[in-house]
């Protein structure tokens, strides 16, 4: 039972990364997100790292994307379409290019077998603690700090864009 949910959230993942690149209209593009992310966290789930489970719900498909949902909404839709002269033999480069390095990737390097852990703490608070605050230390500061940057930019585009001087002087101005 657990390789069918593997399988059948696998295509629900791969549909859903498809959906985000494919889509035309941004709020769509978002929801697909939102859709892998929920199709990732079932997979933690089958792989019994509950706390992964959660932290990909509530982090990942509830706060991040809710700040994705906002900022897309907050700009809406773009007036004019932009595209690229030569966009077309770009994708199919970009495809060839991606095609090769997977044909090279199956075809002559030969595959190790994954290190062995205990089951029992794969996936704890734990162990998530000890590898974020070791060796993985510098990216989660930056994320960190990535996502307190986005979320000011967000609050700063709600404003309007004004400055605290430009705000200063609309408010000399009323008075």
């Amino acid at each position: 039972m657990a390789a069918v949910i593997f399988w059948v959230m696998a295509v629900v993942a791969v549909l859903g990364g498809i959906g985000v690149v494919a889509s035309r209209q941004p709020i769509r593009s978002v929801l697909s997100l939102v859709v892998v992310m929920l199709a990732l966290a079932v997979e933690f789930l089958i792989l019994s790292a509950q706390f992964l489970f959660a932290v990909q719900i509530i982090v990942y498909a509830g706060a991040v994307m809710v700040l994705f949902l906002f900022v897309v909404a907050l700009l809406g839709p773009m007036k004019e379409r932009r595209q690229l002269r030569f966009q077309w033999g770009l994708a199919l480069l970009v495809a060839l290019v991606f095609g090769g390095f997977l044909y090279s990737m199956l075809g002559s390097v030969p595959f190790r077998a994954p290190q062995r852990t205990a089951l029992s703490v794969f996936g704890t608070v734990q162990d998530i603690a000890y590898g974020l605050f070791t060796k993985y230390l510098y990216p989660f500061e930056l994320t960190s700090v990535l996502l307190l940057v986005a979320a000011i930019g967000a609050i700063y585009l709600s404003r309007g864009g004004h400055g605290i001087q430009a705000r200063r002087e609309e408010d000399d101005r009323r008075a």
